[in-house]
């Protein structure tokens, strides 16, 4: 099973988009959406390569709180990396 994980679009081009996720930006497709994205906006992103969903700022930030409390209680012993 593949998570979803938020990202900010952090650039825009024809077909594909720079998303930040922490420290890191990488290059997505965006051919699953049905609509244009912008600089700005927060998408779900599978497989570090596929934009699956558009999120609200709201959504995007539940997200990422639930993955950090899910690390937490992992501990240091094991990462959530999505």
């Amino acid at each position: 099973m593949c998570f979803a994980a938020p990202a900010r679009v952090v650039e825009v081009a024809p077909g594909f988009a720079m998303i930040e996720r922490g420290a890191e930006r990488l290059p997505i497709l965006l051919h699953l959406l049905d609509e244009p994205v912008a600089v700005g906006d927060w998408l779900a992103v599978q497989a570090q390569r596929f934009a699956v969903a558009r999120l609200s700022a709201g959504e995007a930030a539940e997200l990422l709180d639930l993955y950090q409390r899910i690390e937490h209680q992992l501990g240091d012993h094991e990462r959530v990396t999505a």
